[in-house]
C-alpha cells in the first residue's frame, strides 16, 4: 500500500471516528461515474477506506469513505447499504461495486502500524520519518540491517551441523528485514500449488532476499531466492534460472490483487526449470514502503519476450482474487498468452497505461476494443457487407465507431458495434436512393 494511503487513514481515524470506532480498514478501489461537465459523464477510480463503529446495543454500522475523506456511502445496523447525501444520483451501481469488495483482503490499520512500529524499532528511525521517506531511501536503510549473511545447506565447506547451521541461518534472517516468504502451498492456478511446480516438499517456503544477504553467491540480479524446507534447511533454489536482472530483456504485464494490469520494471526475473510448466517464470521488483513484489508469469510462446504475471502472496503483502488466479488456469492462462499479449498491446498503443483485468484477458467478447477491432468484427458480418455493398474500408468503419464511442459514454460493446453498423447501413441505403435519383 502507498505511503499517503496510510496516512489518508490515518486522518480519517482523527477526524471522522467516535468512542464506538473499532476499526479502520482500506478495502480496495471502485469505479464511480461523475459528472466532469453537462454533457458527459466520466468513470474515476476510488481508493476505499471503511469505519467500522459498533453501537451501544452491538449492532454495526460503517461507513465507506474515498481518499479525499468524503463518506459516500453507509451500511446501516440492518446491514444495507444506502448511498449519502452527497452521492444520491440517478446511477448507484456503484453500491454493487462497494458490495463486492472482499472483507478478507483488506488492510487494516492497526496491522499497518503494528507493522511500522517494528520497522522503525529494527531500523532505529522515528516514524515520521520513515513515513517521510522515498522508497529508494528506505531500502537503502533496510539493506544495511542484514549482517553475516546466508550460508544455504548444499554449501560443502561449511564446518557447522545442521542443525548448528539452521541456528545460524535462522539468526541471520532475523536481521533481514527485507526479506519475504512465500507459502508454496499456496496454489496459481487449479490444479498445482508453487510446491509442486518447483518440486519441493510440502509445507516448504520461498524466501526473497537480496543477493548480497548470501555467502558465496554467483547471483548478478538484486533479489536472490531460497528454498526453506519444512524441518527448517535452506537450499539454493536449483530449478529457478537466472534470466534477467537489472536490464531485463522482458516485457512483464503484472496483474495486481485488484485486476489492475500494468507493465513493470522488475530487478530479477527466473525461468523456472519444471515438467509441469514449461513457460512458468518468477519476477522480482521492489515495490512500495520497502516492500518486495513476486510475481508468478506465463511467457508467451510466440515472443518469448513478454510476461502475463499475478502478484503473489508473501509475508508482506496480500493474496490476488480468485477472479484474477483463474486467468492462469490451464484452460484460459497457458493456452491464450498470446492473446493476453496481443489485447494489452492494442490498448497500450491507444495511451492506456493501466488496464482492468477484462481489457487483458485475450477473450473477444469481454472489456472495451478500440475501432480497428471494431471494423474487423463487423466487416466478419456478412449481412453487413452484403447490405452496404463493401462500400466502406476499414479505416472509416474504425473511424466512425470511435465517433459513435466517444458521444455514448458507457454503453458496451456490443451496442456501439451495433449503433455503427446501423449508422453505415442507413448511409449506405441513403447514397444507393441517391444515386437513383441522379441516373
Amino acid at each position: 500500500m502507498e505511503k499517503n494511503l496510510y496516512q489518508i487513514m490515518q486522518n480519517i481515524r482523527a477526524q471522522k471516528s467516535s468512542n464506538n470506532t473499532t476499526d479502520v480498514r482500506y478495502l480496495g478501489t471502485i469505479s464511480m461515474h461523475e459528472n466532469s461537465n453537462a454533457s458527459k459523464n466520466v468513470n474515476i477510480t476510488k481508493d476505499i477506506i471503511a469505519l467500522v463503529d459498533i453501537l451501544p446495543d452491538g449492532s454495526m454500522v460503517t461507513k465507506y469513505y474515498d481518499e479525499n475523506m468524503t463518506l459516500i456511502a453507509f451500511r446501516g445496523n440492518d446491514g444495507e447499504l444506502y448511498p449519502s447525501q452527497e452521492f444520491m444520483y440517478d446511477d448507484l451501481s456503484f453500491l454493487n461495486e462497494l458490495d463486492e469488495l472482499m472483507e478478507e483482503q483488506s488492510v487494516s490499520l492497526s496491522a499497518l502500524d503494528e507493522e511500522l512500529e517494528r520497522a522503525s524499532k529494527l531500523l532505529g528511525i522515528d516514524k515520521s520519518k520513515i513515513l517521510s521517506m522515498s522508497d529508494v531511501e528506505l531500502s537503502e536503510e533496510i539493506s544495511k540491517k542484514g549482517e553475516d549473511g546466508i550460508s544455504l545447506g548444499n554449501d560443502n565447506d561449511s564446518a557447522l551441523s545442521q542443525e548448528e547451521q539452521n541456528e545460524q541461518n535462522e539468526e541471520s534472517l532475523d536481521h533481514i528485514n527485507s526479506k519475504q516468504e512465500i507459502d508454496l502451498d499456496n496454489k496459481v492456478d487449479n490444479k498445482n500449488t508453487l510446491a509442486k511446480i518447483l518440486g519441493v516438499p510440502a509445507g516448504s517456503k520461498l524466501l526473497i532476499v537480496h543477493s548480497e544477504d548470501i555467502q558465496s553467491n554467483d547471483n548478478s540480479t538484486c533479489f536472490s531466492c531460497i528454498i526453506k524446507t519444512p524441518d527448517g534447511k535452506l537450499e539454493s533454489a536449483d530449478m529457478l534460472e537466472q534470466v534477467g536482472g537489472k536490464s531485463s530483456d522482458k516485457n512483464v504485464h503484472e496483474v495486481d490483487r485488484e485486476g489492475a494490469v500494468t507493465k513493470q520494471n522488475v530487478k530479477s526475473s527466473f525461468q523456472i526449470n519444471s515438467p509441469l510448466a514449461n513457460n512458468a517464470i518468477l519476477t522480482i521488483r521492489k515495490g512500495s514502503m520497502g516492500t518486495t513484489k513476486v510475481a508468478y508469469g506465463l511467457i508467451d510462446p510466440t515472443s518469448h519476450k513478454d510476461v502475463f504475471a499475478q502478484d503473489l502472496e508473501t509475508s508482506k503483502t496480500y493474496p490476488v482474487s480468485a477472479r484474477v488466479r483463474n486467468e492462469f488456469n490451464e484452460e484460459k492462462g497457458v493456452y491464450n498468452v498470446t492473446e493476453k499479449i496481443d489485447e494489452i498491446e492494442e490498448h497500450e498503443a491507444h495511451g492506456e497505461r493501466t488496464l482492468a483485468l477484462e481489457e487483458a484477458d485475450g477473450r473477444s467478447n469481454t472489456g472495451h476494443i478500440h475501432g480497428e477491432k471494431a471494423a474487423e468484427i463487423i466487416l466478419a458480418d456478412d449481412e453487413f457487407v452484403r447490405k452496404t455493398n463493401d462500400l466502406f474500408t476499414a479505416n472509416e468503419i474504425a473511424e466512425r465507431f470511435e465517433s459513435i464511442m466517444d458521444k455514448n459514454s458507457g454503453l458496451d460493446r456490443d451496442k456501439l458495434i451495433e449503433m455503427t453498423k446501423a449508422e453505415l447501413e442507413l448511409d449506405a441505403e441513403h447514397m444507393h436512393d441517391h444515386e437513383i435519383g441522379y441516373k
